[in-house]
């Protein structure tokens, strides 16, 4: 499949791989990081939410400057802010201002929208089922190999020099892979009479069940998953280094199922991807065995790869000069979905002396919206779902 990769995205690949790396050395230890700083788990929780609200600030107008100004600016501007959110971040002696520069880090989401579209632009002739699920299913399982060694080395820096180290040395990964992408070549779609806009956006009506369809969907698998490192810290006594293990299988498990999106048809991987988060969750609920929670994580690194499918669905079902504002609504959305989601968990979490009802939220709530997929599959006709070809021109 590699063969099949132009140029500049081998090398936003391998830009997307050292920014993963590095964000991986302290992604999963910001709720711990929030505690050490004094932080209750429902702060926590709170924080968490603002954080994500934070990420879904930008995706909409960044899509529509992606599409006025081409993605590759976009990208490189987020990933500048990046860096000067986790500097922030790296500097906190307060967990206020810790939760003022994952906020701010958080709004490279700006660059999702533009990241899709960029690999889809670079990616030759889409005709065929699945070609462009493959596509990014390869490019982007960068990300994923990435945090297979990130969150366990993040963990041992944490446990030897804290989590501050794993901040500064995230900050300049992120300067190094902002470089290495700054070598591809800007690339925009060719300017057809084709409709544009929001109006055309919101007539596209399997686009909007879509859209409206994943983010509830987010809910479901965050209300479980985003707490996890605290429950398993609080209430099963696991170390930093371990919980940064257990982030590295979820890194396998990722990149498992985007090999599994890279070859099976878009619609049987969905089922695969949520029955997968609900095993997960249910096992990280039952089990006190290292091992069965070890597995728990490889089933939730299920969780990106649902989400990069949904993106890859997206940027299909519409044209490619609005391809940018439509990967920006849904971002917006997903990011209000989990920080809904994550308040839920900050709240539940204190309802019991267990901790473990958002856990079993999640359980009842996943079990439901993979029920609901099947009915809305037929309703969006997806077999009829057209994969349109992209122009593309070098500026």
């Amino acid at each position: 499949m590699l063969k099949d990769i132009d140029r500049n995205n081998r090398l936003f690949m391998a830009g997307n791989f050292l920014f993963a790396l590095s964000y991986g050395l302290w992604m999963n230890l910001r709720q711990l990081h929030l505690g050490d700083l004094g932080a209750s788990p429902a702060e926590v929780g709170t924080t968490l939410g603002m954080i994500a609200i934070a990420g879904g600030v930008l995706p909409l107008p960044a899509g529509l400057l992606t599409d006025r100004i081409g993605p590759k600016r976009v990208i490189l501007g987020a990933w500048g802010i990046a860096i000067l959110g986790t500097i922030i971040a790296a500097l906190a002696t307060g967990w206020s201002m810790a939760g003022v520069g994952f906020a701010v880090f958080m709004l490279v989401i700006a660059a999702n929208p533009a990241t899709v579209t960029y690999v889809l632009l670079n990616t030759a002739d889409h005709h065929g089922e699945a070609r462009a699920e493959r596509v990014m299913a390869t490019v982007f399982a960068s990300w994923p190999a990435a945090m297979i060694f990130a969150p366990a080395l993040g963990g041992l820096i944490a446990d030897q020099w804290g989590i501050a180290a794993d901040l500064w040395i995230g900050a300049v990964g992120f300067a190094l892979a902002l470089g290495i992408f700054a070598l591809a070549a800007d690339v925009r779609p060719i300017r057809t009479e084709a409709p544009a806009g929001f109006r055309a956006v919101l007539a596209n009506q399997r686009f909007l069940l879509l859209a409206l369809y994943y983010p509830l969907v987010l809910i479901t698998l965050n209300i479980g998953y985003v707490l996890a490192p605290t429950y398993l810290e609080g209430v099963r006594q696991y170390s930093t280094g371990a919980i940064g293990f257990l982030f590295s299988l979820l890194s396998i498990g990722s990149l498992a199922f985007n090999m599994v999106v890279a070859k099976a048809r878009p619609q049987i991987s969905f089922i695969v991807l949520i029955a997968a988060v609900w095993a997960g969750t249910l096992l990280i609920w039952q089990s006190n065995n290292i091992l069965l929670t070890g597995m728990a994580f490889i089933l939730l690194g299920a969780i990106s790869t649902m989400w990069l499918l949904a993106q890859s669905s997206f940027g299909q079902l519409v044209n490619p000069q609005q391809r940018g504002l439509a990967l920006g609504i849904t971002e917006t959305l997903a990011y209000g979905a989990v920080a809904l989601a994550s308040w839920v968990a900050g709240q539940l979490y204190e309802h019991t002396p267990t901790h473990d009802l958002p856990l079993v939220a999640g359980i009842i709530t996943i079990f439901v919206a993979l029920l609901i997929w099947p009915l809305l599959s037929r309703a969006i006709g997806s077999k009829e779902i057209n994969v349109q070809r992209v122009e593309k021109r070098t500026v």
